[in-house]
């Protein structure tokens, strides 16, 4: 299986999901939105020069691995300076493959608990010489394609639902940005040399599986209909969570007048206290003289 989307940038917020450099409160609301597993984070890994296998660096964000590939490049990001980015300058794949074999290649024959949350039994996994075998293969096709000095991010996920790659690089050639030239007018033979890759480790170039369980190609029309309507329920649910979005912003505006509205009265009723307090040890200091 291979993803790739196109962006004009990209985010801190994007990067810190590639890299899991979270905080607990953004590890709480991942964990709460996604399918993550803590406890399986610390075999995750990535990629770097030379097929090298190595922990996942953290302290540098994407943006910033990007903008320092460029200035020793000395190549100027044509999205600088603009008020919003217009020039696709990264290519984000998604690579994996069926969710059985990868999950034999990263863990073999050992017990996993896939459980979203923190799974203590999962504490004593081991991460399988195969992935990362896996891992440097693809890295090294995807490097001999679009050049490894090109690729700014390549990690290694174990910790989520099925083991798969992230890999984030910059459509260069020549020196230049030149997206359209790189990636246009692939056709479906475009990654026919990745399935030989694959097919090393068991992964098989596969089709889509018809109703009646036979395999079949999906035309184009279809999966633009299958696409169109996956953009459709997505952009419903985004326009469904905005409009939450907004309720709990209006709540949290009341709320806060509320908060306001008590504090004013708490400070009134404190200074009548006082008054009143002021008033009684008067009042005793005449009952003590008989007054």
């Amino acid at each position: 299986m291979l993803h790739m989307q196109p962006r004009k940038d990209f985010t801190t917020a994007q990067s810190n999901e590639h890299q899991r450099r979270w905080t607990e409160a953004g590890w709480e609301h991942a964990i709460a939105h996604g399918n993550y597993d803590r406890s399986r984070e610390r075999l995750n890994f990535e990629i770097r020069k030379g097929s090298i296998v190595c922990p996942i660096d953290k302290s540098r964000s994407l943006p910033e691995r990007m903008a320092e590939n460029l200035r020793e490049r000395s190549i100027k990001d044509p999205n600088k300076g603009l008020k919003e980015p217009k020039f696709r300058t990264i290519a984000d794949f998604i690579l994996s493959g069926s969710r059985d074999q990868m999950r034999q290649l990263a863990f073999g024959d050992q017990k996993v608990n896939y459980e979203t949350g923190f799974n203590e039994d999962n504490l004593n996994l081991k991460r399988m010489p195969a992935i990362e075998e896996w891992a440097k293969d693809i890295y090294r096709f995807m490097s001999d394609r679009y050049g490894e000095e090109n690729i700014i991010g390549f990690y290694v996920h174990l910790d989520e639902v099925s083991p798969h790659v992230h890999c984030t690089l910059m459509p260069i050639r020549d020196e230049k940005f030149a997206f359209k030239k790189i990636f246009a007018g692939s056709d479906k033979y475009e990654f026919s040399a990745l399935a030989a890759v694959n097919e090393r480790c068991g992964l098989n170039r596969g089709n889509a599986i018809a109703s009646d369980g036979s395999t079949r190609h999906v035309s184009t029309e279809e999966y633009r209909r299958m696409l169109t309507e996956w953009s459709v329920n997505t952009l419903s649910d985004l326009e469904d969570k905005q409009c939450k979005i907004g309720v709990l912003h209006k709540q949290i505006d009341i709320a806060q007048h509320r908060v306001k509205g008590l504090t004013t009265i708490i400070e009134n009723l404190s200074a009548e206290r006082i008054q009143i307090e002021s008033e009684i040890a008067a009042l005793n200091t005449q009952l003590t003289t008989d007054k």
